[in-house]
């Protein structure tokens, strides 16, 4: 994993929501934390749509 330093503008109380739900001991590994669950989750769902295929349905 590589790591670069950004300069953005959060929602504090969102970051310090997050930080007490998941029991961080820091805002970078919460905010890291929330990053690496929604890419897991966003790749999950590529794959399962890469995997899906298609159906045929005939009528009765």
């Amino acid at each position: 994993m590589a790591l670069v330093k950004k300069t953005v503008e959060l929602d504090q109380d969102q970051i310090n929501r997050i930080k007490t739900a998941l029991k961080a001991k820091s805002e970078k590994e919460a905010i890291n934390a929330v990053l690496n669950q929604f890419d897991i989750d966003f790749r999950l769902a590529e794959v399962t749509l890469e995997n899906a295929g298609s159906f045929d349905f005939n009528e009765v």
